[in-house]
């Protein structure tokens, strides 16, 4: 039998709110990368509130919509 945890989030749309500069998140996004189409994809992203904005240390996005994100203290991020 296997037994898991629950993990609730707050899901905030970057209109809403925007995270602490410098601090990780998990978004949903959509855009260009690396020769890649992302589609409402779930990845983690840095926002930094200097005119660089959105950060992915994964990959270099062309084009970049945030749609919502969460924040990692619930995962112990």
């Amino acid at each position: 039998m296997m037994i898991e945890r629950q993990v609730i989030v707050t899901w905030y749309t970057p209109k809403e709110k925007l995270p602490e500069s410098g601090t990780s998140v998990i978004c949903t996004v959509s855009g260009k990368a690396n020769g890649c189409i992302f589609e409402r994809a779930v990845i983690p992203l840095e926002y930094a509130d200097d005119e660089c904005g959105w950060l992915s240390y994964e990959y270099d996005f062309q084009e970049l919509t945030v749609h919502a994100w969460c924040d990692l203290d619930a995962y112990q991020g």
